[in-house]
């Protein structure tokens, strides 16, 4: 069974997460397939940023993005969804915009406790809301830790000051979820694994560490001249056998 997370920033180009019609259409069509939907990365840019920014200023669209994100929590639970994806926030950062950014996760904490779906926060690059371990610690803190996890961003790790291994042992006991991709420290360019000589050895280390069971989800088109099936392939061998994939 091939697992997959449903990304919601190109609605005119896939599907609108906020669409009950479009959803109960989708599961059925899920349904008959070799493949279920093991979670949903909610949208944050597009067609604005500001369209789901739940750390912004103004009250009233902040009350329209939630409400979005709500909807999508809604779907990922029709989906059958393990959890939902959300970024804290965008490129405009101040202290007040965390502490909107922190009131909106505790709301959505509790949809997703209604709709029995996990909301996984992921780290974001240094220069957003979120964009260090301090901030995702913060704005995490007393919110339980069932239902409001982590979804460690291995890119954005690596272009922060806090490292992949500090944030797993840092939110171990909140890792739901995995964004796995590898970039030249610089900029956040979503290479696979493997494919440009990071050495994985300390991740997957650490990941044993805490115990980490769950799937992980590479956010990255495979090298050039190989296919999809054999990416896959080698990513999960790479996994079993606790190394990074090779690809010659």
């Amino acid at each position: 069974m091939l697992l997959v997370e449903l990304h919601g920033d190109e609605p005119d180009t896939h599907i609108d997460l906020t669409d009950r019609r479009q959803i109960d259409a989708l599961a059925e069509v899920v349904a008959g397939l070799p493949l279920a939907v093991h979670s949903v990365h909610s949208a944050f840019s597009k067609p604005s940023e500001e369209f789901w920014d739940m750390s912004q200023l103004d009250a009233g669209k902040r009350e329209a993005a939630l409400k979005r994100r709500e909807a999508v929590i809604w779907s990922a639970a029709r989906l059958g969804a393990q959890h939902v994806v959300v970024h804290l926030g965008t490129r405009q950062r101040s202290e007040e915009q965390l502490a909107h950014s922190r009131a909106s996760l505790a709301r959505l904490v509790e949809v997703g406790r209604d709709a029995g779906v996990r909301i996984a926060v992921e780290n974001l690059p240094p220069d957003h809301v979120g964009g260090c371990l301090a901030e995702v610690s913060g704005i995490l803190e007393d919110l339980d830790p069932d239902i409001a996890g982590f979804c460690l961003d291995t890119g954005h790790a690596m272009l922060g000051r806090n490292g992949v291994c500090e944030y797993i042992r840092a939110l171990g006991h909140r890792l739901c979820a995995i964004h796995w991709h590898a970039n030249n420290s610089e900029e956040d360019t979503h290479i696979f694994p493997g494919a440009n000589g990071t050495d994985w050895k300390d991740f997957l280390a650490a990941l044993d560490e805490v115990g980490y069971q769950s799937p992980i989800t590479i956010e990255a088109v495979p090298p050039a001249r190989v296919s999809l099936d054999d990416a896959v392939r080698e990513a999960r061998r790479a996994l079993r056998e606790k190394r990074a994939p090779r690809f010659l």
